[in-house]
């Protein structure tokens, strides 16, 4: 009763099984991001690789990403998403046989990790589109800030439970439990109902003419283009302090691995704080437009990314990731709910799948930038050019947006 009043998007049953099936996916990506990262070290001893198999990761998403989107506003999105979660599945499994076998290399993992990198590209935008197909309108927003709970509970049991797995069992067993997370959420997909489309395509013309639709669909939104705009000048300058966290810990702090960790966990805790407040608030009502605390929290991120880097202490630094945390979630839920908000079934794919590229791409490219900046000038150097620019082109966005809407 409680859950039903707080968050009543779980009266959904059909939404409290997804949520079941996806706290499984969840914990199995984290877990699997662990995975892949320290085999790549431990077959190879060379941090290059453990950044390859990291872009391996995330590069599919800027590319394949846009595709993926134009074809979940075509297909019966429960099928598809079966398909990708089961080959993500299934991808693990083959991870699974190669390290029993002893077949395993550097070159097959990195295969492993490119197919994983390029079905989770799908994934992503299947999971924004098909919560809306399975919830009411009037508790969609509170679904998106259960999902993102969901994400960031993961975010913080996922990795320790992969490194005690890994000391405990070793690779072989711990790659097998994943599997066995992962192949959970095709099997509840398939129970799940999922509501017809709101509307129906008008024709279909090719890839990229329907991508370029659902973009000049969110840029002729005044809403729409408002929250994307946003969320590229928080990716571009913000989010990328989280990618370089190792830089900081070890580079700045000499913290080590441990001090890594407690850096992680304190930004998962406020990303996760973050979602519940928001769970809680849209409970209550269902909100139109940007929300204030949106401009706010965009602000306070980047404020948090300037104290990171002029304090010499280690709790103000761990302070101030707990709130680079908290406003990346702030931002990411509530503008993805802005967006989901104004959408119809027609472009929910296409539309989504470029904000999906905003947050995931943007921030691999900042985080790229501010590795190549940091050797140049310092990261603390880098932290604080890339708050300010990022503190201008929000002010600067909000005029212009004012000016043209």
């Amino acid at each position: 009763m409680v859950l039903s009043l707080n968050f009543p998007s779980l009266k959904s049953k059909e939404f409290q099984k997804y949520t079941a099936g996806n706290f499984f996916a969840m914990n199995g990506i984290w877990i699997n991001r662990v995975i892949i990262g320290w085999l790549g070290w431990e077959l190879t001893n060379l941090a290059s690789w453990v950044g390859i198999l990291s872009f391996l990761l995330f590069a599919p998403t800027i590319i394949t990403g846009p595709y993926f989107g134009v074809l979940i506003d075509r297909i019966d999105i429960k099928k598809f998403a079966v398909y990708t979660q089961s080959i993500i599945s299934l991808t693990v499994f083959a991870l699974w046989f190669l390290y029993y076998f002893s077949f395993l290399n550097i070159y097959s993992l990195c295969l492993v990790a490119l197919i994983i990198g390029i079905f989770t590209s799908a994934d992503r935008t299947t999971r924004m589109a098909i919560v809306p197909r399975i919830v009411d309108k009037e508790y969609l927003a509170n679904a998106i800030a259960v999902h993102g709970i969901n994400f960031n509970c993961a975010r913080l049991i996922g990795p320790a439970l992969a490194g005690i797995m890994i000391k405990i069992f070793g690779f072989n067993t711990t790659i097998f439990i994943n599997f066995l997370f992962l192949i959970a959420m095709p099997l509840v997909l398939m129970v799940i109902e999922v509501r017809q489309r709101d509307s129906i395509s008008k024709g279909k013309k090719n890839i990229f003419s329907e991508f370029i639709d659902g973009a000049n669909y969110a840029f002729n939104h005044s809403v729409i283009f408002e929250a994307c705009a946003i969320t590229a000048v928080f990716s571009l300058f913000a989010r990328g302090t989280v990618e370089i966290l190792p830089a900081i810990a070890g580079g700045v702090f000499n913290a080590g691995a441990d001090g890594l960790g407690q850096m992680m966990a304190t930004a998962g805790a406020g990303a996760l704080i973050a979602a519940i407040f928001i769970a809680m608030r849209r409970s209550k009502d269902q909100e139109k437009g940007i929300p204030l605390r949106v401009y706010f929290a965009s602000f306070l991120g980047l404020l948090a990314a300037i104290i990171l880097a002029v304090s010499n202490s280690w709790n103000t630094a761990l302070f101030s990731v707990f709130f680079i945390g908290f406003s990346m979630t702030i931002t990411g839920i509530d503008l993805q709910a802005v967006v989901q908000l104004e959408l119809n079934d027609t472009f929910r794919g296409r539309v989504m799948s470029l904000w999906v590229v905003l947050v995931i791409g943007l921030a691999a490219f900042s985080a790229i930038l501010m590795g190549i900046l940091g050797d140049l000038v310092g990261i603390l150097n880098t932290l604080v050019i890339f708050s300010l620019l990022g503190i201008i082109s929000l002010i600067t966005l909000l005029l212009l947006l004012k000016k043209k809407f």
